[in-house]
């Protein structure tokens, strides 16, 4: 089995060699459409049970991946504030061990869909730096 650190590699590899191209706004995305539209390409991921995908994007003047993050407010684990907390971190800390920096880091919670997203923003060719 794969640690979580190669397996978002692998996703942000593969995304920067064939991924969906993304045009909107990364203040505003629409959340659901962005997921059902990696559903439909095969482009949805489960990493430490939570839904990611990625797609490609243009910010600040670079080509870069932006990465989104569906947390289930309620999942089958655990319930309340202090596991979102937990699980928000837990990715946190397994983007930071892979990617080192970041260009943006945001979390949402949508309460009409009963998750939490973060989207992350990582310019292309700086990985690891």
């Amino acid at each position: 089995m794969t640690s979580v650190k190669e397996r978002l590699e692998e996703i942000f590899d593969n995304t920067i060699d064939s991924g969906i191209k993304y045009e909107g706004s990364h203040k505003s995305p629409e959340y659901y459409n962005l997921f059902c539209k990696a559903a439909a390409s095969n482009n949805l991921y489960k990493i430490m049970g939570n839904n990611v995908c990625m797609f490609n994007y243009f910010h600040n003047g670079s080509d870069s991946v932006m990465i989104l993050f569906s947390i289930p407010i309620n999942s089958s684990e655990s319930v309340g504030n202090k596991s979102i907390a937990d699980r928000m971190m837990e990715i946190i800390y397994a983007i930071e061990e892979c990617f080192i920096t970041t260009d943006y880091m945001r979390s949402e919670e949508v309460k009409e869909d009963k998750f939490v997203y973060i989207t992350v923003i990582k310019k292309v060719g700086e990985k690891n730096e």
